[in-house]
């Protein structure tokens, strides 16, 4: 085990509860914490409006269609540039 410089916080126990019943098999709560801010960084809009709702594999395949989408108008566009 990696022993890395650690920081002591304080949260309500309901919070904590919440991070326990996210957690991983063999993941730790920073793993947990780290993982949500990683996972919110990747795409905010998704919290807001319809998508909040949705099942995050559904929000992941939208996103991707989206991509592709985005790629290959720029193929079809006289200036486009290569991303």
């Amino acid at each position: 085990m990696i022993h890395m410089p650690s920081k002591i916080i304080l949260i309500r126990e309901e919070t904590y509860k919440k991070l326990k019943n996210l957690k991983k098999p063999n993941e730790n709560l920073s793993e947990v914490i780290e993982r949500l801010i990683t996972k919110q960084k990747k795409d905010p809009l998704k919290h807001f409006g319809i998508g909040k709702d949705l099942p995050e594999e559904v929000l992941d395949d939208f996103e991707k269609v989206v991509f592709e989408a985005r790629k290959v108008d720029l193929k079809k566009s006289p200036n486009s540039i290569d991303c």
